[in-house]
């Protein structure tokens, strides 16, 4: 029981860095979008708006490629914030009455409950990451997606220019 108590614990461990490895990933990537949005926001207002006026066909192409880009950088902040969610981070009991319970029995009760305790917790820290991961993965999809319609409207928008 020690060896498979010890090996929980290191998985315990890994868990927990996990999670936060996670929740840097998502800091990160969340400070990342932000500043894509509000660049997003200012390249809109150049020449006044001008984009939301379409006159031509292209002119509607890169308006339709700009709005994609735009809500699918929206949504790619939507699911960071929903990765970077503060929620229950699963523990280990902690409390006065584990601590007094481990003290009160023999080792065999002692590992058993320990050995649950670390179970039933890592069972619950896996669920939390993998909403994590989950989330994370989509706000990287939606990312991917932004950047193709943005470099679309700006590959297009610059085409327009050069020929005039």
């Amino acid at each position: 029981m020690k060896t498979t108590l010890e090996y929980l614990k290191d998985r315990y461990s890994e868990e927990q860095s996990r999670f936060d490895h996670f929740e840097n990933k998502c800091t990160k990537f969340l400070t990342f979008v932000s500043v894509i949005i509000a660049a997003i926001t200012a390249i809109a207002g150049i020449n006044k708006g001008i984009i939301f006026r379409p006159e031509s066909p292209t002119d509607w192409i890169v308006l339709t490629a700009f709005l994609m880009g735009a809500f699918s950088i929206v949504c790619a902040w939507g699911h960071s914030l929903l990765a970077l969610r503060i929620g229950e981070c699963p523990v280990l009991p902690r409390s006065r009455v584990a601590a007094e319970y481990l003290s009160a029995v023999d080792a065999e009760s002692q590992s058993t409950y320990l050995y649950n305790c670390y179970v039933g917790t890592l069972e619950q820290l896996a669920k939390v990451i993998d909403e994590k991961s989950k989330n994370l993965e989509l706000a990287y999809q939606e990312l991917a997606i932004s950047a193709w319609g943005l470099a679309v409207a700006a590959s297009l928008t610059v085409c327009m220019e050069i020929a005039k």
